[in-house]
């Protein structure tokens, strides 16, 4: 399996619900654990000599909020993405960004990995623009307390073939920045950095984004890698005229992304790494699919390691299609993986709505279901 470029860039410092279960999204509010508060070393590489590792409960929530994939009307969905969208909701800067955003909010996440926030423009789509969606979430996070962390999709070219990158943009992570920072103690940005995944089918290039983040209190930094997989199903030609096992080729971009992260990278290596975001497959099939990807390589799905009784949400699908009442069933699309053995406090799935009928363009606001999950992280021992 060919690895990640070696040209790839790594930024070093210094560098430029409303639902149901709205009661239980917001217990257990996240806290920091009761180690000293001082601040690790510039390397980030592990907690200083002479003191305990630090460990903390980190909320983490992965939504894809279909922001460019859910538009209001035929025309613009042709006009935008050029075919018609499945799920027809609001426009997105007048309300929907900001309703997405209290979603977050009233989920107490420390930390949200988004998907589908716009597309960067192609021959195709020559109408689409990442910033028109992305400013409105952005703008609506940061008035409820949030941080974007940065992810570098403006002039980005291949490593290796130096093609721009046109479509595959749009994941971006936020945190609460009353608790967490992407600078170190300096101000300066920590290390993060976009991952070009080769067998993916976007003509124009599909990448993952990672970032570093620090804990305000205890320094601690630990890495968040938000991603989104291939979407076709298995047998479905895309439009390089590839024909192939789109499970196969999940697993292998899942795979390469955790291999770089967990074991060539010498910084991210060194750190707690939690993985999020839409993989677009719910199979746990051997060589087919991201669970099994993150398996072979020492990592567990947050649903499968939280105790029985603290899943909250399980009768429902994550994906749902714009569909009233909302599907349920044991298929989840959208998922966290963590490290075996990393403590899950409890795992969540929110329902947008608990109507059994209704328009969708009244009751969503995305046609995905917003999961999180409470872990314990700790620094690695030296």
């Amino acid at each position: 399996m060919e690895r990640f470029p070696s040209r790839m860039r790594t930024f070093r410092p210094p560098a430029r619900l409303a639902g149901a279960l709205a009661a239980a999204a917001c217990a257990a509010a996240m806290a920091v654990s009761a180690s000293p508060a001082s601040a690790s070393p510039a390397s980030g590489g592990g907690p200083a000599a002479g003191r305990p590792a630090h460990k903390l409960d980190l909320r983490i929530a992965t939504y894809n909020v279909c922001g460019h994939g859910c538009l209001p009307t035929k025309e613009i969905c042709v006009a935008t993405i050029g075919r018609d969208c499945a799920t027809k909701l609001p426009p997105w800067a007048d309300g929907r960004a900001a309703a997405v955003a209290d979603d977050i909010v009233r989920a107490r996440a420390g930390v949200v990995v988004t998907q589908e926030i716009g597309n960067n423009a192609t021959p195709t789509q020559p109408i689409v623009d990442v910033e028109s969606y992305r400013k409105p979430l952005t703008d609506a996070m940061r008035a409820r307390g949030y941080e974007e962390a940065p992810a570098d999709y403006a002039g980005a070219r291949h490593p290796r073939y130096g093609y721009p990158l046109k479509s595959g943009a749009g994941r971006y992570t936020y945190y609460d920045a009353r608790r967490f920072s992407h600078l170190d103690e300096r101000g300066r940005e920590l290390p993060h950095d976009l991952l070009w995944l080769p067998d993916s089918t976007e003509i124009y290039g599909k990448t993952m984004t990672w970032n570093t983040l620090r804990d305000r209190v205890t320094g601690m930094r630990f890495v968040v890698v938000n991603m989104h997989l291939e979407y076709r199903k298995n047998g479905a030609t895309d439009p390089n005229g590839w024909t192939k096992n789109w499970d196969q080729v999940r697993y292998a971009d899942a795979r390469r992304t955790a291999e770089y992260l967990t074991r060539d990278n010498a910084y991210t290596r060194k750190l707690p790494v939690v993985f999020a975001g839409d993989m677009n497959s719910a199979s746990q099939e051997d060589g087919a699919s991201a669970y099994d990807a993150f398996a072979d390589l020492g990592y567990s799905d947050a649903h499968d390691t939280a105790p029985a009784n603290r899943r909250y949400g399980d009768e429902y699908m994550s994906f749902n299609g714009g569909k009233i009442p909302l599907p349920q069933g044991p298929d989840k699309i959208d998922h966290i993986f963590v490290k075996a053995g990393t403590p899950v406090r409890q795992w969540t799935l929110v329902p947008q709505t608990t109507a059994q009928s209704g328009a969708a363009w009244d009751l969503l606001r995305s046609d995905h279901n917003m999961v999180h999950a409470t872990v314990r992280i700790e620094e690695p021992a030296r």
